[in-house]
């Protein structure tokens, strides 16, 4: 691999390492204050909010601004974010919405800056290779970051660890700092009237390509649906530990992240290895799905009614094939989908998935919140469950007739 795109992968590295931690330590610290999932269910409607407001707009600037720029700006702020609330967290603990708002407002830049900046970085033959990396580095930092916070917490305590997240972004702001400049394609008009045209012009062109591009609108679909159920199980995090691991909080990090996140690692090397050996992505996808919808059913149904000796060892394994089907499905779908979009439109492509994703996640994080709380966790896990097989169903009976109509 480049220089470049090892460039790009310390940054998404280090900010993904970053947010888990953040993700955890909020977490634990609100519902240890509030004993309420409905309060976890708020940090993600904290999260959701700028992008209600600025996804769209992220989306058109990561194509009309440099991209290394909107990486450096939004790598630095987020450091810098993260510094302040170490003086002010003490003040109230509904200051730490506001800390998730201003950072979720600077990741509207920074996540499609980074989606649209990757292709760039490698070549097509190399793409699904890179994607595998990000994968691979997400999930390593979903083990050291979420998994491994309660500990770091432990040691270095509460401030340590916010200390440690924004030299982690500092350094992300550095590596980013030596890309070479990602030009736009199409340049910025110098008139106003004509530079606010431009820009809501290339907002709805973006959509409207989505909306008319069948191969991109159902590989985005797919996406947004894992994701906004991977979303779902992380708020709740908290309360499967105590009603299906049965254990302290404190514990399901070990428990759940680090087996999931080892299950995504897994993933990230054999797809890719798939995927060269000229496997069709939608067959692995199809395979993924089945093994989140089996594992995810026993985990709701069987686990925490089995003694716990035997939900000690079966539960990181069932989370771990979890970890598996996730990226599954997720690196032939991304892979996919940057293959067939072009260079011009990834900013407002990938942009409006994180829009859409994160705007469309209010509802249902509300909602799982509130079935968590009143019916348990299990009938959530549950519902996910039936929701994977629908999807399934679908995409075995009808996505490929729906590939083939749109292709002809």
């Amino acid at each position: 691999m480049s220089k470049n795109f090892k460039l790009l992968w310390t940054s998404q590295m280090l900010s993904q390492v970053t947010v888990n931690m953040m993700n955890f330590l909020f977490l634990a610290r609100i519902y240890t204050v509030t004993g309420s999932s409905i309060a976890t269910s708020l940090l993600w409607i904290s999260y959701a909010l700028p992008a209600i407001f600025f996804g769209p707009i992220g989306a058109a600037t990561v194509d009309l601004i440099n991209r290394k720029k909107i990486l450096v700006v939004t790598n630095l702020l987020q450091a810098l974010t993260v510094l302040a609330y170490i003086f002010l967290h003490k003040e109230s603990i509904f200051l730490l919405y506001a800390v998730v708002i201003v950072y979720s407002l600077l990741n509207q830049f920074y996540v499609p800056a980074e989606s649209a900046t990757l292709p760039s970085v490698v070549s097509r033959k190399k793409l699904a290779h890179a994607n595998s990396l990000f994968f691979l580095t997400q999930q390593a930092s979903l083990i050291t970051g979420f998994g491994l916070a309660g500990i770091i917490q432990k040691i270095i305590g509460f401030n340590g660890s916010l200390i440690l997240c924004s030299v982690f972004l500092f350094i992300a702001f550095i590596s980013v700092y030596f890309l070479p400049n990602l030009a736009p394609i199409r340049k910025i008009p110098e008139n106003f009237e004509d530079l606010l045209r431009t820009f809501f012009d290339h907002i709805i062109e973006g959509y409207r390509f989505i909306k008319n591009k069948k191969t991109v609108l159902y590989p985005l679909s797919l996406l947004f649906l894992i994701q906004v159920s991977l979303t779902m199980i992380i708020i709740n995090l908290p309360i499967i530990a105590g009603e299906i691991l049965k254990v302290s909080i404190s514990y399901v990090g070990l428990l759940v992240v680090v087996p999931a996140g080892v299950g995504a690692i897994l993933g990230s090397i054999y797809v890719n290895r798939l995927i060269k050996n000229g496997w069709r992505k939608k067959k692995i996808i199809d395979i993924s799905l089945l093994v989140i919808v089996i594992s995810v059913f026993t985990i709701s149904l069987g686990l925490s009614y089995v003694p716990s000796v035997i939900r000690f060892i079966t539960g990181p394994i069932l989370v771990t094939l979890v970890g598996v089907g996730f990226v599954g499905v997720n690196i032939p779908t991304l892979t996919y989908l940057q293959e067939v979009t072009p260079e011009w439109l990834r900013g407002r492509v990938f942009g409006n998935l994180w829009f859409l994703i994160t705007i469309a996640t209010i509802f249902p994080v509300m909602f799982s919140g509130v079935i968590s709380e009143f019916f348990g966790v299990r009938t959530l896990l549950t519902l996910l469950a039936l929701g994977s097989s629908f999807v399934l169903y679908f995409s075995i009976y009808k996505g490929q007739k729906l590939i083939e109509d749109n292709f002809n």
